[in-house]
Parts: structure tokens; C-alpha cells; sequence
């Protein structure tokens, strides 16, 4: 877990590309940094005020596109009202055109009200005392995560209750702020811990979401020219250097010995991370790539590293130890990827290892024809993940 306030090689060197300086700072205006892997994705400032905040927000993902936004504080300074705008920088004519929302939170009440965009309209739903406006999908703001702690300081309770009001949810999203040990709390991300820390007047240091599946940390900066970013990477959006979808859709298929099989899965990449016994732990299980359960389809029965699986739809989990691999195939299906239930495994089957020629970014799942009948590999950084597919 980083606790220090200390600006890490990767952070100096995104903003030396652009002429930005950078210092760390302990308390006050500043900006954050944010990074998957060696990637920057997002950075923020925003000010605070005893009656509200003010900030700004650029994320690269999946397109880079800017937010301003503003909310107005409770004499108690939970948020009453967020006014936000997303916009595409002029640099990637191409981008998507403006939105904007409004959060107000009234009387045990929620009302959001959506301009532009895909999902126009406005929507109401009931919301317990301190629920807190949020940006959507850029959900590791750190104006969010700095209101939440401020709050769970003042109830003064070793874990607070929690909603986040998203701009186009019918309802809110429960969470909790936990205390784990002096300044540090954890803010839950479908189900796993982003630990965030914060100085003694309730100013956000930093986060670190590398327990859960966001996998984002995020570092304080003295100094951010968000505006400058911007336009320097929607820039790279129009030339097509962009970072795109984080772990984009892919499918496998192939017909081996009459059996048509497709595979479909999301694509992961390492972005200078350790992936075997780190991005992917050893010894827990895991969904085989991203995002929705990695789904198998064949039309024909099928005999996989020596079980039998009868034709149909399946999901493929998998773990991994230094020494041995398993693929294993699951009879649930329609699942998000980190809802494996073990009471639905239908075959587990070890898998072979080998070194890869060359590294690969991108999880890749390929399935080739062999002479007795076909293999399925799973690729990843430098290694390959590999059982025997045949027929009865």
C-alpha cells in the first residue's frame, strides 16, 4: 500500500512530458493522479470551500473527455446539490458531444436530472441522511472518496454507512467507510477494499484500489495542469493513440473435429504490471480474463484435458500456484466476473505451462486444430496456459 505523500517516477515523468511541475503536497489545493498499471488514465483537482467544492476532472477512458463540476455543502457539509458537464477537448473533433447533470438531495430524496448524451431525463429515488453525488463512471474521484471520509470522521463510528448517487442509476449504490487503522479507511469496490488516506484536517492524500478489480492508485500532486492534459490527449484520441477501452470484448472461434466452439471474453492488458502471482493472484480463482464471466459455447460433447463436457454454455475460471494451473469450467453462465460460485463447478482439468517467443499486452484466449484434435491456450505477458481439446 503507498502511504506516502512522495511522487513516484511514473507520475514526475507523465508530467514532464507536458511542462508540469510537481511536488507533494500535504494538505490544501492540489491535483491526483491516477494510474492502471503504467498508464495514467485520470487526473483531478478540485478546491474546497466550507459551503462547496470545485474541481475538474480528465479521464483518458475511453476517450478522453474533461468534467467540471460543482456541489454546494450543508451547514453540516454533506452535499445538497453536484452540477456537473462532460465534454470531449476540441483537440478530438471526433469525440462524443456534451452532457450534463444535476444531483440534488432533498429530503430523503434524490433527484437527478440528465442533459444530452445517451440517457436524457430525470430521475427520483429515496436516499438516506449524507448519500453522496458522484461522477458515474469515473468512480475513484477523489472529491467522493475526500466527502466520504470527512463524514465517516464526523459520525465518528469505526464503519459509516454510505450511498453514492450515480448520474444514471434508478437507485442508490450502499457502501460503507472503515476505519482499519489511523488514518487510513477503506471505501468497498464490488465487494474488495480501495484503502484511502487523508491528513488530519480531512484533505485526501491518496487512494490504492490494487485489491480490487478497479486495480487503480492514485497519488497526490502539489501542482496539475488538468486543461493541458487534456488537450494533449485527445489529441492522441484523433491520431488514434489513444488508451481506448480498458479491457475491450473479444471472441474466439474454430471448428475442431465438427464441433463448432466460441469463446467470449475481455481482454485485460499488463501495462507493466506483474501479471502470474500478482495482477492475478495465486491461489484464488479467477475469472479468466474481464468484466462479464468468460463464456464457452460448444455445439458438440467435447472431452477437455480428460473430462467429458457435454455440448452447451459453460464460463471458465482458472487458478494458478507456481507450480500448477486449472482451468475451470463452470455451469453458470450470464454471471459478472466476480460472481464464481463454486457449487456450479462441473469439471476442473490442469492445465500445461510453456514460455511465450515474444511478451503479450493483451490476455489472449486462441484455440488451434492439431492433429489429434485441438488445444486451448490462454496467453499473458510471457506465458502460455494450455489443455487439450477432443471429441468422444
Amino acid at each position: 500500500m503507498l502511504r506516502s505523500t512522495r511522487i513516484p517516477s511514473w507520475a514526475t515523468m507523465v508530467l514532464a512530458v507536458f511542462g508540469l511541475g510537481c511536488e507533494a503536497a500535504e494538505s490544501g489545493p492540489g491535483g491526483f493522479v491516477s494510474r492502471l498499471g503504467d498508464d495514467t488514465i485520470t487526473v483531478e483537482t478540485f478546491t474546497r470551500t466550507e459551503t462547496g467544492i470545485e474541481g475538474r476532472l480528465v479521464s483518458r477512458m475511453p476517450y478522453t473527455h474533461r468534467i467540471t463540476y460543482t456541489a454546494t455543502l450543508n451547514p453540516d457539509g454533506t452535499i445538497s446539490r453536484l452540477q456537473a458537464e462532460r465534454s470531449t477537448p476540441a483537440e478530438n473533433p471526433e469525440g462524443p458531444g456534451p452532457q450534463s447533470w444535476t444531483a440534488s438531495i432533498e429530503g430523503g430524496t434524490a433527484t437527478v436530472e440528465r442533459t444530452g448524451g445517451e440517457n436524457p431525463g430525470t430521475t427520483s429515488f429515496e436516499v438516506g441522511l449524507g448519500a453522496i453525488p458522484t461522477l458515474g463512471r469515473s468512480s475513484m474521484a477523489m472529491f467522493a472518496f475526500e466527502q466520504a471520509i470527512r463524514q465517516a470522521r464526523a459520525a465518528g463510528e469505526p464503519e459509516v454507512p454510505v450511498e453514492l448517487v450515480y448520474p444514471t442509476r434508478p437507485q442508490p449504490v450502499n457502501n460503507a467507510v472503515s476505519q482499519v487503522a489511523g488514518d487510513t479507511v477503506a471505501i468497498s469496490v464490488f465487494g474488495a477494499p480501495v484503502l484511502a488516506w487523508a491528513d488530519a484536517d480531512g484533505n485526501i492524500l491518496g487512494a490504492d484500489g490494487s485489491a480490487t478489480t478497479v486495480d487503480i492508485v492514485t497519488e497526490r500532486v502539489a501542482t496539475l495542469d488538468v486543461d493541458a492534459l487534456a488537450s494533449a490527449w485527445a489529441a492522441r484520441d484523433a491520431q488514434g493513440e489513444g488508451i481506448g477501452v480498458a479491457s475491450p470484448p473479444a471472441t474466439t472461434e474454430a471448428n475442431l473435429r465438427g464441433a463448432n466452439i466460441e469463446i467470449s471474453y475481455s481482454q485485460p492488458a499488463k501495462r507493466g504490471r506483474e501479471i502470474w502471482g500478482g495482477l492475478v493472484p495465486y491461489g484464488e480463482v479467477w475469472r479468466t480474463g474481464a468484466n462479464a464471466a468468460t463464456v464457452f459455447t460448444t455445439d458438440q460433447d467435447l472431452v477437455i484435458g480428460g473430462a467429458e463436457v457435454p455440448a452447451g454454455s459453460y464460463t471458465l475460471w482458472s487458478t494458478y500456484t507456481p507450480d500448477s494451473q486449472q482451468l475451470i469450467i463452470n455451469q453458470e453462465t450470464g454471471q459478472w466476473g466476480t460472481a464464481y460460485n463454486p457449487d456450479n463447478d462441473f469439471q476442473t482439468v490442469e492445465m500445461s505451462r510453456s514460455s511465450l517467443p515474444e511478451m503479450v499486452e493483451r490476455f489472449t484466449i486462441s484455440l488451434e486444430e492439431t492433429a489429434d484434435a485441438g488445444m486451448l491456450h490462454l496467453d499473458w505477458d510471457g506465458t502460455r496456459f494450455s489443455v487439450e481439446i477432443g471429441t468422444p
